[in-house]
């Protein structure tokens, strides 16, 4: 569906897009997620034709994606979804018309189909200016959807949106997508979003693809510091092997040792990683079946998504993920002596 190779784009000084290879598939949906500046929306206007790259090939649909006369063909065949949902000042069912119109089609009748996939048959009479936030993102995808393009470019479409509203839109969006049989590609910097509606995604930092894979594969094992601090993984701690048996790791850290299970060796210096939600907080010297368990002081308690963020001084800094449930029974508070502990396959080495 999509390859990108060896793509340089940006002023002779220094590129701003330097992308060895990406491949997206036939289907797929594709979320590409980086901070703001890292070069999403650079990137998605270079696969929407919009832009062309100063070196490196780029094929859509199996045709040459820079040769002049493809553009009218792809473009033809795939549709843009904006931030922000850019409507006429007409009804529902002609602003979703709309891309039929301008191609001359005479046959709406797939216009009724997208007004019920997304849930706006009921507003098909409304002008566009009296709908709310969120009905306005369902029309333009409807819009983006009407001519059954086999490639949708979606750029951060739900920024504007409350948490409630986007994971509803989202699921559905999933739904529709799916059902269509078109690829797309998502640039956003909500993580959440992206996971609900990706089958892989890629990592963009300093307009450079730094990892991309399955979603879990990123979240679980950031290859750079940056993508781990980007992804959520909120304790990254310097350390060095000291000693390896089999694949686990002794890595030293301050003069704690931790157990990690990795393939690095003896002698590396590393980044420890783990995230908040793999460390359990307890009352108990009992270390159970976890290989890493220290005696810790709370630092700080705060809410955190549906949860409390902990702050430990373990003799190195850690986080942890706790629920309002544990808070509670075990009396959680700045000050207090706990125990933490995490598993060896939890935590994740970065060699630095």
């Amino acid at each position: 569906m999509i390859k990108l190779k060896d793509i340089r784009l940006g002023a002779a000084a220094g590129f701003n897009l330097l992308i060895d290879s990406l491949d997206v598939g036939e289907g797929e949906i594709f979320a590409v997620i980086g901070p703001n500046g890292a070069g999403k929306t650079t990137l998605l206007n270079l696969l929407a034709l919009l832009s062309d790259a100063g070196e490196g090939s780029m094929e859509m649909l199996d045709r040459n994606a820079f040769y002049g006369a493809n553009k009218m063909f792809l473009r033809r065949a795939m549709s843009v979804v904006f931030s922000q949902p850019y409507l006429i000042n007409d009804t529902v069912y002609k602003n979703v018309a709309l891309p039929l119109k301008l191609r001359g089609v005479h046959d709406y009748g797939c216009v009724a189909e997208m007004l019920e996939l997304f849930k706006i048959a009921a507003l098909k009479d409304r002008n566009a200016s009296r709908l709310s936030q969120g009905e306005r993102h369902r029309v333009s995808l409807a819009r983006a959807f009407v001519t059954r393009p086999k490639l949708v470019l979606l750029d951060e479409p739900f920024s504007s949106l409350d948490a409630r509203i986007k994971s509803s839109i989202t699921r559905d969006l999933r739904r529709v997508i799916k059902a269509a049989g078109a690829a797309a590609v998502l640039a956003t910097q909500d993580q959440a979003e992206a996971l609900t509606l990706c089958d892989r995604m890629a990592v963009i930092i300093n307009g450079r693809i730094i990892q991309q894979g399955a979603a879990q594969d990123i979240f679980a094992r950031p290859v750079s510091k940056e993508v781990a601090d980007f992804v959520g993984v909120e304790t990254i701690i310097g350390g060095k092997i000291t000693g390896k048996s089999e694949n686990l790791c002794s890595v030293k850290v301050g003069d704690k040792v931790l157990e990690v299970i990795a393939e690095y060796n003896a002698g590396d210096s590393v980044f420890v990683c783990v995230r908040p939600e793999d460390v359990a907080v307890s009352k108990s010297a009992e270390a159970g079946s976890m290989r890493n368990h220290f005696k810790a002081k709370i630092i700080s308690i705060e809410p955190w998504r549906l949860e409390y963020k902990l702050s430990l001084d373990c003799g190195f800094n850690l986080i942890s993920a706790v629920t309002k449930q544990s808070v509670e029974s075990l009396g959680l508070k700045a000050g207090a002596e706990v125990f933490a502990s995490f598993k060896a396959t939890a935590a994740h080495l970065i060699k630095r």
